[in-house]
């Protein structure tokens, strides 16, 4: 029954926008606007804004507007409304103004349209006036064509411009006629005839009026109003409170729907009826009270005051197919016929008190709830509670598995169980702790595998093994509910503050939020039969295509989600969860959702969305603050302007939080990319307003798009052209001609600079000779005095560093044995004043070898005397270095075998051979303990080598490299010795060639010789 109460009304007069407040006829354009004609213009309305249309002439008669009228022409266009200076104003794509078009085509009918004062264009109902002003005859336009003529005593038929019939009719006025389709209709005290326009002879024919119209006594007893309007072609009785739609049906007969009841018409002064039939919408037209918008709640909220309860509803379950018991302890039940009553069950009430989140009826029909530690089930009728528990933590939710088993859902303590059947015995025992803890849904899909949400994330048990797995992307995050689809091959997962996320092939995927983020908070998820979710949260209910959600989760696109709000029949928007079941589906359909004030209770399959999928169109456009007369698809846009300001709108009547308009702007002909869309921010719901500052030159579209509804990329767009004209220096010709002025100015200027340049090249040139030569003396000098500066200063660091090393090192080891010496001459210990004796002689015979090698090595750096060969034995030469070592074998305990042949001689200059050799021999012992020196000779390609290797720690890869290939060492690097320099810079005074190479362990030194000989 659409009572008063099943309707949202809402109020419109001139503080909200109407020119006036007297509404005398509403229509419907093409794109979805309502039109009001008033005493001050046209009012177009898109569901909450309205625009004003009123400049039709400089009278006053001009903008009083009592009606709507069909096109009649063959391929009418829109319609149009009459002022009172008998013009006519055409209404179509969202705009009004006066029409040229009408006025010819009416005179080819003269007989036909009446002239001001001669008669009546009758295409409404109620008249606006009583009596009879115009009593010549009143016209009833059929469209293409076709018209209907009354005098007061015949009615006839015009088609084509011809009469095709008529027949005697006497009645005191025209106000009993109406329009439907293809037939003219006359009701009066209770009779309904019938003058069909396409069959036969125009005859009235008895026609039936069906429906409920027919048992309202008030119509019978002939006291009600006829609306009609042949504009919209909508025709409604009112007999008291409520109003009838009348439908023709295909034999003529009308039948008759009651679209409204309870409304006190005596109140108000009723001139016009609209109806929409697809969203239950009533418009009401009044004399003196502007505009009455009534639409039909899409739902039902159940709220009812028992003692000790509250409208703050949670946890519910199906207690039989007709009812839910909430854990309040209130049953609500639904007959055949929708009527809702309760009933309380004060042991419930009085039982769980303030634990509402969890209540179970359990497969033998006994209900189980909870409050905090206690576990009660209670008898089928909840009348008597026979059994209770307590657990050592609060029980957080209830759930009966397929096998029947009860499972108690804890906050610190896991997961319990608990089997039939129940007795004093029974008692629930733990089935796992774990990570288990703050358990807040838990759900058996398929047998065998529980999916547990808790405060901490979602877990996956196999309950034959107790093995726990945790679903990686959901760490930390507070599982508000799950659904699993029937197939069991989708987790639907609800959070709070996180939004839902699927968890489909091992894949979770996390959806996007609405553009407010009130799906942050999604409580659960209900599938209806027609493929979509409804999601109730803290904002309101939303409603999703699940195909739309499931393509995002094969390839992301924007998705739509369509938000209803209290004023479509909640109390509250703020739904509950935290609860299980969140929701709850009775056998007949009705969803019952858990909110903060009531249960909502709603078929989903019987509730049309009201989808935004109405055009846009381009309602003002301003160019610094000068409005364009008539906006066009196509506007130039100069360069020296400033702003370029767009308002566009859309009719939309349902809840404006579902039109999202967007805009991008490219240059012409090529497509915005989905990161060029910009999200439009309108505080004025169905408009979006777009400015766009200075542009460049060019050509360019703007793109606005709104989102249509369900589907992924289903979007309405409305395009403009925007022509940017260059400046005149950004024309071609401006940069052909400053490029020819270019070209001559850079060629008179280059010859110009050419004489020029040959002139000074001549005189340069002259100058240039004298002081090149002056400059490459100078140069000489200053080389050759760089190079002995450098030569110099080369010297004195190795210098410097062979006294620190070579000579500073012994002398102080030497220094400090002395001392100990005196000291053990004291204590009487000659054998080690002995032998401390002869470690101070080997080192001052070392220092004595170096500084020799020092003054050999500094006499040919400074002299650059050349060395002379003379004949050299190998095996002394190394014999007496290997002596200098081995008579101070206890310093590092080291063995040196001179394995060179005695009659082994080489031509080469003896003092440099013997400083590399010495310098060699000494690394060698250096960086050796305890090991072997040893050298020997080898022979290839008729040359002789001398190869000395040891066993020690061998030489670093960096030095090898810095001494074989000449790299330089990396800073990190240890430093070398002058030793191991001035074997590289002489070594190639005194052999052939020199090579060091890396053992393992020790290192090998081969010095390969031109020339050798063997003594006989």
């Amino acid at each position: 029954m659409p009572v008063l109460e099943k309707f949202l009304i809402e109020h419109y007069t001139d503080e909200d926008g109407l020119p006036q407040n007297s509404i005398y006829t509403i229509a419907q354009d093409e794109l979805g606007y309502m039109w009001f004609s008033t005493q001050r213009g046209l009012a177009r309305f898109d569901g909450k804004n309205f625009k004003i249309f009123d400049d039709f002439g400089k009278t006053y008669s001009s903008a009083i507007i009592g009606s709507f009228h069909i096109d009649p022409r063959p391929a009418p266009v829109g319609f149009f409304a009459l002022n009172d200076d008998w013009e006519f104003i055409h209404v179509h794509q969202g705009k009004a103004a006066l029409d040229s078009g009408l006025h010819p085509y009416i005179k080819q009918h003269p007989s036909l349209f009446p002239r001001k004062h001669e008669g009546q264009i009758v295409e409404r109902q109620p008249r606006l006036y009583y009596g009879n002003p115009y009593p010549n005859y009143a016209v009833f336009p059929a469209g293409n064509h076709r018209f209907f003529v009354f005098n007061g005593s015949t009615l006839a038929y015009y088609k084509q411009r011809k009469r095709a019939g008529s027949i005697g009719w006497t009645d005191e006025g025209p106000w009993y006629f109406f329009r439907m389709a293809d037939n003219l209709y006359h009701l009066k005290d209770g009779k309904l005839n019938r003058f069909s326009i396409e069959s036969g002879p125009l005859n009235p024919r008895r026609a039936i009026l069906k429906g409920a119209l027919a048992d309202d006594p008030l119509y019978r007893e002939g006291k009600y109003i006829l609306y009609w309007s042949n504009a919209t072609q909508q025709t409604f009785i009112q007999a008291g409170p409520s109003v009838y739609r009348l439908v023709p049906e295909r034999n003529g007969d009308l039948s008759s729907e009651l679209i409204m009841t309870g409304y006190d018409f005596g109140k108000e002064r009723i001139n016009a009826i609209y109806y929409d039939a697809k969203t239950q919408r009533i418009f009401l037209g009044t004399q003196l009270s502007g505009l009455f918008v009534l639409t039909r709640k899409k739902f039902t909220t159940l709220a009812s005051s028992y003692p000790n309860t509250d409208q703050v509803y949670y946890g519910q379950t199906l207690i039989d197919k007709n009812t839910v018991l909430s854990n309040q302890g209130i049953a609500y039940t639904s007959d055949n016929f929708g009527k809702v009553t309760s009933r309380q069950l004060p042991l419930i009430t009085s039982s769980v008190f303030w634990d509402k989140s969890s209540i179970l009826k359990d497969h033998n029909g006994f209900i189980w709830c909870k409050r905090a530690t206690r576990l009660m089930m209670l008898s089928p009728d909840g009348a008597a509670i026979k059994l209770t528990w307590t657990l050592p933590s609060e029980i957080t939710q209830l759930y009966e598995g397929p096998d029947r088993t009860i499972w108690i859902a804890t906050r610190t303590e896991g997961l319990f169980t608990i089997n039939a059947p129940f007795t004093a015995n029974s008692r629930p025992s733990q089935f796992l702790k774990g990570p288990l803890t703050n358990v807040s849904w838990v759900v058996e899909r398929p047998v065998g595998t529980l999916w547990v949400g808790t405060g901490q994330g979602l877990f996956k048990v196999t309950r034959k093994t107790k093995q726990v797995s945790e679903v990686k992307g959901l760490a930390g995050i507070y599982i508000r509910s799950l659904y699993i689809s029937p197939n069991n091959a989708e987790l639907w997962i609800t959070t709070y503050k996180d939004g839902f996320f699927l968890l489909r092939n091992g894949k979770l995927t996390h959806f996007p939020l609405d553009r407010k983020g009130y799906l942050a908070n999604a409580h659960c998820m209900v599938e209806d039969r027609n493929g979509f979710f409804w999601i109730p949260t803290n904002r309101g209910l939303f409603q999703v295509l699940k195909k739309d959600l499931q393509d995002y989760a094969d390839k992301p696109a924007e998705l739509y989600y369509h938000h209803y709000s209290k004023t479509e029949g909640f109390n509250s928007n703020e739904f509950n969860g935290g609860c299980e079941p969140c929701a709850v589906r009775l056998p007949s359909g009705i969803v019952s959702l858990p909110s903060i004030n009531g249960l909502v209770w709603f078929k989903p399959e019987r509730i049309p969305a009201e989808m935004p999928d109405k055009k846009i169109i381009i309602d003002r456009i301003e160019i610094d603050q000068t409005i364009v007369p008539t906006p066009q698809k196509h506007i130039s846009f100069l360069q020296s302007q400033k702003q370029l300001k767009l308002e566009v709108n859309t009719p939309f009547f349902g809840n404006d939080y579902n039109v999202e308009f967007s805009y991008a702007l490219s240059e012409r002909g090529s497509m915005p990319t989905a990161a060029d869309w910009l999200a439009i921010d309108a505080p004025v719901a169905n408009k979006a307003t777009i400015n766009i500052s200075t542009l460049g030159k060019g050509h360019y579209t703007l793109y606005v798009r709104k989102k249509n509804g369900f589907g992924i990329n289903n979007y309405g767009y409305e395009t403009l052209d925007i022509d940017v004209p260059p400046f005149w220096y950004q024309t071609w010709w401006f940069y052909l001609s400053v490029l020819l002025a270019a070209f001559l100015a850079a060629f008179f200027y280059l010859k110009y600079r050419i004489r020029s340049v040959q002139r000074r090249s001549r005189l340069l040139e002259l100058q240039i000779s004298e002081r090149t030569s002056q400059l490459q003396g100078t140069l000489r000098d200053l080389e050759s005095s760089q190079n002995e500066l450098l030569d110099q200063m080369h010297l004195q660091s190795r210098l410097m560093a062979s006294i620190a090393h070579d000579v500073r090192s012994p002398l102080g080891a030497a220094i400090i044995v002395a001392g100990e010496m005196q000291k053990m001459i004291e204590r009487q210990q000659f054998d080690m004043v002995s032998l401390f004796g002869k470690n101070i002689e080997d080192a001052l015979r070392m220092v004595k070898g170096s500084l020799e090698d020092l003054l050999a090595y500094v006499k040919i750096q400074v002299y650059k005397h050349e060395p002379k060969s003379e004949t050299v034995s190998l095996h002394e030469l190394l014999e007496e270095n290997m002596q200098l070592y081995g008579k101070n074998t206890k310093i590092n305990s080291n063995t040196f075998l001179n394995l060179i042949p005695t009659d082994t001689f080489i031509e080469t200059h003896q003092q440099l051979l013997k400083i590399v050799i010495h310098n060699i021999i000494d690394n060698a012992n250096k960086y050796t303990d305890s090991g072997e020196i040893r050298a020997y000779i080898a022979h290839h390609d008729s040359r002789l080598q001398l190869i000395i290797e040891d066993t020690g720690r061998g030489i670093s890869k960096e030095l090898l490299e810095w001494f074989m290939e000449d790299k330089a060492l990396p800073p990190s690097s240890p430093q070398t010795g002058i030793g191991l320099a001035m074997i590289k810079e002489l070594a190639p005074s005194v052999t052939d060639r020199i090579e060091m190479e890396r053992l393992d362990p020790g290192t090998r030194v081969t010095l390969t010789f031109r020339t050798f000989s063997k003594s006989t």
